[in-house]
């Protein structure tokens, strides 16, 4: 269980974060056209896994969810290859929202929040900070706004990074599988529609849940 110090800014960044997500949703056919040609005719490989890193690097800025990427990395670069680009990438991006929040986020919370509010996030952070992040990991905005929302607190590196590292590389090895048995059986759409429906679900069962 989240400690409910967090769950207030957590809650409330998660809202900021959907809009970029309304964006994809408004421009998802375009979305999926670029899946499709990037599956038809993929890039040489050391290209590819670069724009995977890249793409997934960028999570915070842009609405792409890591789901569907990794999972036609998985396909296209196979499971080793796959799980590192992807690894990489979505460690990437969440230490530059990490690093972002620590950075100026402090301040503004401050002005949004009071002392006694704010006392009780740090503490709640320091004790539940690790948990959170490792939990929120496969959550489609959720995680990015746990990062944020940690930064924000003043989380060290060094009790940020290991939650968050083991995490991303459990979570690009799952969709890495299910991109290689999925391009191996012919059903590699049906597992890209699947590796964005299914945490966006999961992810909308759990803020319900927190409200």
């Amino acid at each position: 269980m989240i400690d409910r110090s967090l769950l207030k800014p957590l809650l409330l960044v998660t809202v900021v974060l959907v809009l970029p997500l309304a964006i994809l949703a408004f421009h998802g056919e375009a979305y999926a056209d670029a899946l499709q040609k990037w599956r038809d005719d993929p890039p040489p490989r050391p290209m590819l896994a670069l724009a995977v890193v890249a793409i997934l690097a960028s999570d915070v800025l842009l609405p792409i969810p890591s789901g569907p990427v990794s999972t036609l990395a998985g396909s296209q670069l196979g499971f080793a290859l796959g799980t590192a680009a992807s690894a990489l990438g979505m460690t990437l991006g969440a230490a530059i929202a990490f690093a972002l929040a620590r950075r100026w986020g402090r301040p503004l919370a401050e002005r949004f929040a009071s002392p006694a509010a704010l006392a009780d996030a740090d503490r709640a952070c320091q004790e539940h900070g690790p948990w959170v992040l490792a939990f929120t990991r496969p959550l489609p905005i959720i995680a990015e706004a746990a990062a944020l929302v940690l930064g924000a607190l003043q989380m060290s590196w060094r009790t940020f990074l290991p939650p968050v590292v083991v995490s991303n590389i459990a979570i690009a090895a799952g969709y890495s599988v299910l991109g290689v048995q999925a391009a191996s059986g012919g059903w590699l759409p049906i597992a890209l529609a699947a590796s964005i429906a299914v945490p966006l679900a999961i992810a909308a069962l759990v803020r319900r849940r927190w409200k």
